[in-house]
Order: structure tokens, then sequence, then C-alpha cells
């Protein structure tokens, strides 16, 4: 039904979202070997600000502020930016961002009845904020 449908979509849209915010914050704290691809700011020189870095910039506004602006562009900006999310509150807020989305999806979950799927659905917001690749 479409009850059941929209349910899960509100389901899907916060575990989704949560995923993605581990990802980002695992490219300041994992290893290329955890990952399975090259961290270590890799995002940041793609020229992307992501969560760590947009909780960051609170605490840093006069020196991530400029290098966000230019997509991190100028030479040592990924690297400066990269330390300064380390030294930030970025990466911890970026994990309660994640868990308050993990919340949500659980809470549509609730709306269903309870059986199998709904137990394995729910089991995946502990393997998101589990995760470490």
């Amino acid at each position: 039904s479409s009850g059941i449908n929209a349910e899960y979509g509100g389901y899907g849209k916060n575990l989704g979202i949560a995923f993605q915010l581990v990802d980002d914050l695992l490219d300041f704290v994992s290893s290329s070997a955890e990952m399975g691809k090259a961290t270590a700011g890799s995002d940041l020189k793609l020229g992307l600000a992501t969560a760590p870095v947009l909780y960051a910039v609170k605490e840093f506004p006069n020196e991530l502020g400029p290098m966000i602006s230019r997509n991190f562009a100028e030479e040592g900006d990924a690297e400066r930016a990269f330390q300064l999310v380390g030294r930030s509150e970025g990466v911890a807020l970026t994990r309660e961002l994640a868990e308050r989305y993990c919340n949500s999806a659980l809470l549509e979950l609730e709306k269903m009845p309870e059986c199998e799927e709904r137990s394995a659905l729910a089991s995946l917001c502990d393997l998101v904020l589990r995760r470490s690749n």
C-alpha cells in the first residue's frame, strides 16, 4: 500500500543520509587500507565541503570559509582544511547527526508491523553507525 511505501521511504531516506554522513566522517578518521580507497581528505581534494568541514567552519570561519569558497583549489588548502577539521568538533558533530538520522529511520520502522524484515532493517542502522569503511 502507499502507506507502507511512504514509511519505508522515510526509513530509506534517513538511513541513506546517515550512511553518507558516516562516509563523510570516515574521510577524516580512516586509513586508506581500511577504506579500500585513498582517504585522508579525498573529498577535500575533490573540492567538496562535507558535513565535518561545514561544522568545522563554525570554529574556524576566517580560515575555512575562503577555502570552501574556492573549493580547496589553492596549494595546501586540502591539507590545511584537513588539519582544521581534526582540531574541530566537526567529526563528532557529524557522528551525532548520523545517529539522529538513524534514530529517525528507526522511528519510521516502528510504524510497521513487527516482522523479520523490520528487524533486519533496524539492524542496518547499527551497521551504518559502526562501519569503518
